[in-house]
């Protein structure tokens, strides 16, 4: 034997030792492990579960819906967050929570709360969120979150607070969420938030209050977003919001707002989204948006606003959307939207509009939708949507037009959608659609149209949807189909009063909806019930469809009936179960 294989033996043996002696080297450390942990078990209260997270080294304590009638006095000190929420104490004791100097979350939300001791809350200097919200609190001692100085969101929200002490927040300047919605205030101290300049967020929704001091907000210079929705407040003064120079959302919706008096909004140049729906607004003076220059979004919907004067909206220039749904707008004056310039979202409806100058819509050369829904034009003044390059959706549904003129949708090319149903048009002149190359889907139902001609369709040769549903279209497109709508997709012919109809299209269809005609079997419809039965996928019997108002998810199945009417001997039959010998003389 040589050395070096007497040297490779020798590695080899103390290999097998050292691995030998590793193996039995684990068990007894999994069993001192186990014997570790035997005796330090996870510190809880008994009427709790906790959890530690060794990866952040916090100890999580969850006693929540557990009917506990106080609060639980075995907690560990090491304690971080602490969940009390649905139990059924009804008071925080003085000193109540005095051991756990770690704590950094507090819920105690969805109990009985009636009362809280002034120093409830000593000794946790560490607390940064608490929540309080959904009891039954009436009124907070002055000094409650005196000991909690590193507070940085509180929520108070759907209590019974009737009123707040002047100095209830002394001293929280780390705050950055407060929630007071939803109590029972009826007025704020001046001085309530003055101690709270790190504030972002601030929400006194659905409380009492009529009125708002001018020094109120002068503080809170970092505020982003404030929530004041469902009040009683009836004016909106000047110089309230004056020192909210960073705020980017104000919701002001849903309260008695009768006035905005000029430059209510001034010095408010971070304002983005500005809420006023759901109040009684009556007018806008020329100066209620001034200095509004980074608003994207104003609401303005169910007011009682008459009219729009033209500079209204001149400082607004990189406003995306307008909503002035449900007002009482007449009128559309000429250019009273001409600043709006990166406009995307134009809501008028049901405003009963009755008249709209040439260029009432000048200078919205970004707008994708405009909503005209519910308003009583008789007929459209001719190119009322002239130089609205970006126009995507128009909505003139459920209105009082009679007529669709020839010049009433010129220039329109890049349109994709139309909307025109609910109303009472008989009549749609030739060539009314012919500047409409890029419509994709025209929506006519429940109007007056009898016959419909190739003249009707001009220009819509990318159209791939046509709903033409209870109408009293006595003729479809006889020849020439498969030409003037060669992309055609979907077609909705429900309800009309069609005898008889030789269908013509491209392969591009796959529905036809054709129930509630008065269809003669005879061999006037033997065209019909060939295609039919060929392209039974086209034509199925039973269809899916969305119900009208329903949400965009709903679908019904509705019969696809092709029923005869005569003769009398097939009628109530569908024709496509109509015996071939029927018209063997065709």
């Amino acid at each position: 034997m040589t050395s070096e294989t007497q040297a490779s033996m020798q590695i080899t043996a103390l290999m097998v030792v050292w691995i030998l002696g590793t193996s039995l080297v684990f068990p007894q450390s999994d069993t001192a492990a186990t014997e570790k942990v035997a005796e330090d078990p996870i510190p809880c209260s008994k009427v709790c579960t906790c959890q530690y997270d060794d990866f952040i080294s916090e100890l999580n304590m969850y006693c929540s819906s557990r009917n506990v009638t106080q609060v639980p006095t075995d907690m560990p000190p090491s304690t971080y967050s602490l969940w009390l929420d649905g139990n059924r104490f009804t008071s925080l004791p003085a000193a109540a929570f005095r051991d756990l100097t770690n704590l950094d979350f507090l819920n105690l939300q969805n109990g009985q709360l009636t009362t809280i001791d002034p120093q409830a809350f000593k000794g946790l200097g560490s607390l940064a969120h608490i929540h309080l919200e959904r009891n039954r609190l009436r009124v907070l001692p002055g000094t409650v979150f005196q000991n909690t100085p590193n507070l940085a969101s509180l929520s108070l929200h759907n209590n019974q607070l009737s009123r707040i002490e002047e100095r209830l927040f002394a001293g929280l300047s780390q705050m950055w969420l407060l929630n007071l919605g939803w109590n029972s205030l009826t007025v704020l101290p001046e001085t309530a938030f003055h101690d709270l300049q790190g504030l972002r967020e601030l929400i006194l929704a659905g409380n009492r209050l009529a009125y708002l001091q001018p020094q109120l907000f002068q503080n809170l210079g970092e505020l982003k977003e404030l929530d004041l929705t469902g009040n009683y407040l009836k004016v909106i003064k000047a110089n309230v919001f004056l020192k909210l120079t960073k705020l980017q959302k104000l919701y002001l919706g849903q309260n008695q707002i009768l006035t905005v008096v000029p430059r209510a909004f001034a010095g408010m140049k971070s304002l983005r989204w500005l809420d006023l729906t759901n109040n009684k607004v009556i007018s806008l003076h020329d100066d209620t948006f001034l200095g509004l220059h980074n608003l994207h979004v104003l609401r303005l919907s169910h007011n009682s606003i008459t009219g729009i004067r033209p500079r209204t909206f001149r400082d607004l220039q990189y406003l995306e959307e307008l909503r002035l749904s449900y007002n009482r707008i007449r009128t559309l004056g000429d250019r009273i939207f001409e600043d709006l310039g990166h406009l995307e979202v134009l809501e008028l409806e049901h405003n009963q509009v009755q008249e709209a100058h040439v260029g009432a819509f000048t200078g919205l050369s970004h707008v994708a939708v405009i909503n005209l829904s519910g308003s009583c034009f008789r007929t459209l003044p001719d190119q009322m949507f002239k130089g609205l390059p970006r126009l995507h959706s128009l909505h003139l549904d459920r209105g009082c037009l009679t007529k669709i003129t020839t010049q009433a949708f010129r220039g329109l090319s890049g349109l994709r959608r139309l909307f025109l149903q609910r109303n009472n048009i008989s009549v749609v002149e030739h060539q009314s659609f012919v500047d409409m190359v890029g419509l994709s889907g025209l929506d006519l139902s429940s109007n007056k149209l009898g016959a419909l001609t190739t003249h009707t369709f001009s220009g819509l040769k990318n159209l791939e949807y046509l709903l033409l549903s209870n109408n009293e279209c006595r003729q479809f497109l006889q020849n020439g189909t498969r030409q003037i709508l060669p992309r055609l997709r979907y077609l909705d012919l429900r309800d009309n009063a069609l005898t008889s109809w030789v269908p013509d299209f491209s392969d591009n269809i796959e529905k036809l909806l054709l129930s509630g005609n008065r269809w003669k079997c005879d061999c006037s419809t033997l065209p019909l019930r060939n295609y039919a039965l060929r392209k039974s996928q086209v034509i199925p019997r039973l269809v899916e469809t969305h119900a009208e108002g329903e949400e965009p998810d709903t679908t019904i199945t509705i019969y696809n009936n092709i029923t005869c009417t005569s003769p009398p001997r097939l009628a109530g039959q569908d024709l496509r179960d109509v015996d071939g010998e029927h018209f063997q003389n065709c």
